[in-house]
């Protein structure tokens, strides 16, 4: 009987997992602090991320889609990436409404490659949405793209 009770347990508490899933992701991301450019024109101001989302069993995913990038020019590109997210929730807002941790990490194909370390939340608004809130460091050899805070959200569906 306990170990009924265990694996009830265990499926209930695990209703909101995204594990074995492929999902969309939108993401929008801001500047949080940008350089000036040798010539004293800002860089980057936001980016717009559609991607899709492979969560692993092991609390692993990766991703992959376009990027559209808005600043002084517009440009698009292709990104991928993963993230690595807490096994058990590491918050609990409300009751139902569990917040996992993740960091993470990955390349935009722009005029050059930028890569990032990402690390955020992702809080389970439903059984099937989630909302990422999350910053992210962008480095690159070119100075448009490099030493950019960038501070996102985003729905998971």
């Amino acid at each position: 009987m306990k170990s009924l009770l265990l694996a009830a347990l265990v499926l209930v508490s695990a209703h909101a997992s995204a594990e074995g899933q492929i999902a969309s992701l939108v993401n929008f991301e801001s500047t949080a602090a940008r350089p000036n450019t040798p010539d004293g024109q800002d860089n980057i101001t936001s980016i717009l991320n559609t991607t899709m989302e492979y969560t692993l069993p092991e609390n692993i995913s990766f991703y992959g889609g376009f990027s559209f990038v808005l600043g002084e020019t517009f440009e698009s590109s292709v990104t991928v990436g993963s993230r690595f997210y807490s096994a058990t929730p590491a918050f609990q807002i409300f009751p139902g409404i569990p917040m996992w941790s993740f960091i993470g990490g990955g390349l935009s194909f722009l005029e050059d490659t930028v890569y990032y370390p990402e690390a955020g939340f992702r809080i389970a608004t439903s059984d099937t949405s989630r909302l990422d809130v999350y910053i992210k460091i962008l480095n690159s050899s070119n100075d448009t793209y490099d030493k950019h805070v960038m501070v996102g959200a985003g729905l998971t569906f």
